[in-house]
């Protein structure tokens, strides 16, 4: 592959979340860009209840990873930070399997670690509000992804999630305003929102829809909906800097690009095979591409000439199924006169059926 030249990627540590692992999520607040979470998901097979937790990672300065904190919870389907610090607070959003949202906040606190009274400043999660997930003819429904939006011009925010009878519900942060609407026939696997414009909202089903709404028009009908995947839709993700672009991604192992100013169909695409569950966009550059590709491990895709181009698969695939990436927003290392490190990223995947986080360095030439 003559784009491989662009990117190479090495296994710099790997942790074992004993439960499975389905999503991982990078802190973007700029001090605690150090900081991870990553979701797990335990299925008790004896009496189908669905446990699960909440792991808090620091990375150090050496790039060595250490747990700090173990939420127990319900099982984790999704985790969202907050991009943004409102009210002095950094949440984190959590789609839970007990019919709920819940959202954390990351806070520090003082830890004596000898005698002298030294002191070291730890970080924990702790419970901020939750909300409940709507019901249809008395039964519950679970969520399953969950998004922040952008702040709107008021300087108010909210959060949408989607869930498994079809529904998107929207929780306005500032007046707890609720509301739900049916997006999908089956789940709605993903709802995300447009970065530049937070009344827009993409979602996708397992009915094989990308649909797209304007709050500001209620939610009857969708401003566009597209046929194009022939499998369920995934994940969806705006990209920030060039702001008409968005990808979908689907059971149907295709990743797709669109310009929302033609959406009868996607301008270009590439197979990674095995499904693709979640897609995250570089941070700084918003180019490359980075995907939890399922039972094909993970790729990172170069889209900056205009086409999706697979410069790098990765990652051990055998007895894996791959729901979670996402990039570091920091490089690899702190030090300014460490040119070559400038292009060294670090990502995080995690795999399933072996509750494995895992730990990437990649060079890329960006």
């Amino acid at each position: 592959d003559t784009n491989s030249m662009n990117c190479s990627v090495e296994l710099l540590a790997s942790y074992d979340t004993t439960y499975p692992a389905d999503t991982v999520e990078w802190c973007p607040i700029p001090e605690y860009n150090n900081i991870l979470v990553c979701g797990t998901y335990k299925l008790n097979e004896a009496n189908k209840s669905k446990t699960g937790s909440i792991n808090l990672f620091s990375l150090d300065n050496q790039n060595k990873i250490k747990l700090v904190q173990s939420v127990p919870e319900d099982a984790v389907l999704d985790l969202k930070w907050n991009p943004f610090i409102v009210s002095g607070q950094i949440l984190l959003a959590a789609a839970l399997s007990g019919n709920h949202i819940s959202i954390y906040r990351l806070g520090e606190y003082s830890v004596v670690i000898n005698q002298n009274n030294e002191k070291d400043n730890d970080l924990s999660l702790s419970l901020f509000t939750s909300f409940d997930v709507p019901k249809t003819n008395d039964e519950s429904h679970m969520s399953l992804s969950i998004a922040w939006s952008s702040l709107y011009e008021n300087g108010s925010q909210s959060i949408a999630f989607s869930d498994s009878c079809g529904y998107v519900t929207l929780v306005n942060l500032n007046d707890q305003l609720i509301r739900s609407f049916k997006a999908h026939n089956f789940e709605s696997w993903i709802v995300t929102y447009n970065y530049c414009e937070p009344n827009i909202l993409y979602t996708g089903g397992d009915d094989c829809k990308f649909k797209c709404y304007d709050q500001r028009l209620q939610f009857d009908k969708p401003i566009f909906e597209n046929k194009e995947h022939e499998q369920g839709v995934t994940t969806c993700s705006s990209n920030k800097i060039r702001k008409n672009i968005i990808v979908t991604g689907s059971y149907d192992e295709i990743i797709r690009l669109w310009d929302i100013r033609n959406m009868k169909h996607s301008y270009n695409n590439v197979k990674v095979s095995g499904g693709v569950w979640r897609l995250k966009w570089e941070p700084n550059k918003e180019e490359y591409l980075l995907s939890a590709s399922m039972f094909n491990a993970a790729h990172i895709i170069d889209t900056s000439l205009g086409v999706a181009d697979i410069c790098q698969s990765f990652g051990e695939k055998s007895n894996r199924l791959y729901y979670g990436a996402d990039w570091c927003y920091r490089n690899k290392t702190l030090l300014e006169h460490d040119t070559k490190s400038k292009n060294q990223k670090i990502i995080s995947t995690c795999s399933f059926y072996d509750h494995r986080l895992d730990l990437f360095f990649v060079n890329m030439k960006l």
